[in-house]
């Protein structure tokens, strides 16, 4: 381990140990509070007790003022511990993980290299690392928010996550193969509105307007695969075109309206089943599993990891560009529609603004799970906990009463701190070849 490294972690326990310790200290002065508390509760009586018999031109009797409890710096002190309780075992328990986490993992790794065991570290295999963050994380809203344990909220979070779960999936076959689709939330608003008018306008049955819509979202897919991999657009550019060409078109095709109040059998895919949201969670299931397999047991998955790893040798090696560039938006397209399909039944409307900023918070999804910007790295495992992760921070800051400003600004913070230890765990690997 390197000096520098080691003097950090070693940094991180001794705060740890520090922040628990005032925390524990300031749960030692509570009887002292607690007195403190009850003269000025006492002293405050007594003063209203006063100024009630003067307005109401009374005796005051034998009312006696006590004296006005004088405070120390250490009372002061004591009594912003105690305020701060919760902030300092979070800050206790992030660091003691930090510390002992980062010295028993790079302990392991130095053991590993010095027999000759270790492999070259990629993002798809720090599973770990990401779980032991996503475990941190709900400990730490545990402790800040007593409503973040019950059931009922972790029903919420899942049902909530249900839009993102599926879209990243697709985002991260994009991601991999070394490209970013930005239009995933405007093919959701589109699809979403093109199901509302096939079964409000024309009476289209349930299952024939969610085949013809999700092969809509499949169709403006397979559109960014053609203007990227047959004109060789930057893929920035293509979805950026294609984000505003069909949020565009998901304003134009009912004049901005709203579309709502769908059949029944439309609005049971959201619906719950013994307080679970059963058919949601079985969607979300089968497209991950389709997603997993696909990546890790398909040739076009194995194709998928070379393009983005290095494309001009998938190209020497005789791998299809084209055709595989055009599957991975294409499958991204398909996920856009199946969300779709989940927003518009749980909501019961269709809105042209609908999943507006969808594409941050699956590209945040995938990111943090340990899928490399850079492309050829990424699991769908890391997805599914980055996924979790978006999703627990967003309800913990809904818990914690933060505005959707700062929610957004805390996200984009997320995705920036993800890359930076994207490109150095890839300069520190280059380094050690």
């Amino acid at each position: 381990m390197k000096k520098n490294v080691k003097i950090i972690f070693i940094i991180c326990i001794v705060l740890g140990i520090l922040a628990g310790a005032l925390n524990f200290y300031a749960g030692g002065q509570q009887e002292h509070l607690q007195e403190i508390q009850e003269q000025q509760n006492a002293r405050k009586q007594a003063l209203g007790q006063l100024k009630m018999a003067e307005i109401l031109g009374t005796d005051p009797g034998d009312i006696v003022v006590p004296d006005e409890v004088e405070l120390s710096s250490m009372d002061n002190f004591i009594m912003k511990l105690n305020d701060s309780k919760s902030l300092l075992w979070v800050l206790a328990i992030d660091f003691l993980i930090i510390g002992v986490g980062g010295i028993i993992f790079s302990g392991v790794k130095a053991k590993k290299r010095a027999s000759g065991q270790v492999k070259q570290l990629g993002s798809s295999n720090n599973v770990i690392g990401i779980v032991i963050a996503l475990l941190a994380l709900c400990l730490d809203l545990a402790i800040a928010s007593p409503v973040f344990l019950t059931a009922s909220n972790f029903l919420n979070v899942f049902q909530q996550i249900s839009i993102n779960f599926v879209v990243a999936v697709g985002m991260t076959f994009v991601i991999i193969s070394g490209g970013i689709d930005l239009s995933v939330g405007s093919n959701i608003a589109l699809s979403g509105l093109l199901m509302g008018i096939l079964m409000k306008n024309y009476n289209v049955s349930v299952p024939v307007t969610i085949i013809v819509c999700v092969l809509v979202s499949c169709l403006i897919g397979l559109v960014n695969g053609v203007l990227i991999s047959l004109l060789d657009l930057p893929p920035f550019i293509a979805t950026l075109g294609t984000m505003s060409i069909v949020r565009g078109a998901a304003y134009t095709v009912t004049g901005g309206q709203p579309i709502y109040t769908f059949p029944k059998g439309f609005t049971a895919i959201a619906g719950r089943v013994g307080g679970i949201p059963l058919y949601s969670t079985i969607i979300m299931a089968c497209v991950m599993l389709l997603g997993w397999y696909i990546l890790k047991y398909t040739r076009v998955g194995r194709f998928t990891y070379a393009i983005g790893g290095n494309e001009n040798c998938a190209k020497l090696s005789g791998i299809n560009l084209k055709k595989v560039k055009c599957f991975v938006y294409m499958f991204s397209g398909f996920c856009c529609g199946v969300a779709g399909l989940l927003l518009t039944s749980r909501l019961d409307s269709a809105v042209p603004t609908n999943a507006d900023g969808q594409e941050m918070d699956a590209i945040a999804a995938v990111v943090i799970g340990g899928t490399s910007m850079s492309g050829g790295e990424g699991s769908m495992i890391g997805t599914l906990i980055g996924i979790f992760i978006i999703g627990i921070i967003s309800n913990g800051l809904n818990l914690l009463g933060v505005a959707q400003g700062p929610q957004k600004m805390v996200k984009g913070l997320i995705i920036v701190i993800a890359v930076v230890i994207d490109v150095i765990r890839r300069k520190a690997s280059e380094s050690a070849k």
